[in-house]
């Protein structure tokens, strides 16, 4: 073997070292991005289902919106960390150009994702949600999303009304006016066993006789409580993740677009390899063919196998 040959056969072998250092490096990271996704989906799942984040708009437009963002955000990141997966051991050029493009999209959606969190926590510390919840009792009757969410939140958390420890309840009386209801009448979600119109003139009576029948602690109360000892410590650890998430995701770009580079270079040596053993045997093509098409007897079956062994 020449000189020339153990060259090309060492500046081989270190491609290929290179090569596998960045499928590993990219393998792993998209495995982290597919496991964090996840938990990014279950935890957006619980802030919806537990916390009820999703339906307190009137509070901050920010509670609305960052269950359904973390949701979006965790689906398209699990998407990406599974084309990752597939494209680094295949190391498909077109593949890994799209992962890193996809990558770009997801590192500044998680800058995003960061700053809304951090906003949920300001809103829940500022304690403003007072004012804006007044608002929507009068349209009770008359808004069907609104009916929704209040049926589902008080049922859920045996409450009723938005402010006030065994007066929260009092946020209703008066407010519903449809079907000559009584006067005192709450929503049926309101009571402690749910039934047709059990609410009607519910809140009328002696505090015996009302907290027998309905809940009587407004909703707020208690989930001011679980907002700030359960959903304020969860947006900083989310914020901090999200950073980590973000440097992984710039990472796994990094490492796309090198291991991109490391193919065309070694793309580039495979053809000046061709252009040399051409230029060498008769002027001939890098196709083994001449100028007329016609393939040179020099060239043999054993001859372009040492081609392939050289360049390679």
């Amino acid at each position: 073997m020449t000189l020339g040959s153990k060259n090309t056969s060492v500046r081989s072998v270190a491609y290929i070292e290179k090569a596998s250092q960045y499928q590993k490096y990219m393998t792993l990271t998209a495995v982290f991005l597919i496991i964090t996704s996840t938990i990014l989906i279950f935890t957006a799942a619980i802030l919806m289902k537990f916390y009820h984040l999703d339906k307190l708009g009137f509070w901050s437009t920010y509670f609305e919106v960052v269950p359904y963002y973390m949701i979006t955000l965790g689906l398209y990141t699990f998407i990406c960390g599974l084309l990752g997966a597939f494209a680094a051991p295949v190391g498909h050029k077109v593949a890994l150009i799209i992962y890193a493009i996809l990558m770009v999209i997801a590192f500044l959606a998680q800058l995003g994702s960061i700053f809304t969190a951090l906003e949920v926590r300001t809103n829940v510390a500022n304690n403003k949600g007072d004012a804006q919840i007044q608002k929507e009792f009068p349209l009770y009757e008359t808004e069907s999303g609104i009916k929704a969410k209040w049926d589902v939140m008080q049922s859920d958390l045996h409450c009723c009304g938005g402010y006030g420890y065994r007066q929260g309840y009092t946020d209703w009386v008066g407010k519903l006016t449809l079907e000559n209801q009584p006067e005192g009448t709450v929503p049926d979600s309101c009571c402690q066993n749910p039934s047709d119109r059990c609410g009607y003139g519910a809140g009328t009576g002696n505090n015996d006789e009302v907290r027998s029948r309905i809940f009587v602690d407004g909703c707020m109360e208690i989930l001011e409580d679980k907002l700030t000892n359960d959903v304020i410590p969860m947006m900083v650890v989310y914020a901090c993740i999200g950073v980590l998430l973000a440097i992984i995701e710039l990472i796994s770009v990094v490492l796309a677009c090198a291991y991109i580079a490391q193919m065309n270079r070694r793309t580039s040596k495979y053809d000046q390899g061709l252009w040399r053993y051409a230029d060498a045997n008769a002027h001939t093509y890098p196709d083994e063919t001449d100028r007329n098409g016609d393939r040179p007897p020099s060239v043999a079956a054993g001859e372009r196998s040492s081609l392939h062994d050289t360049v390679v």
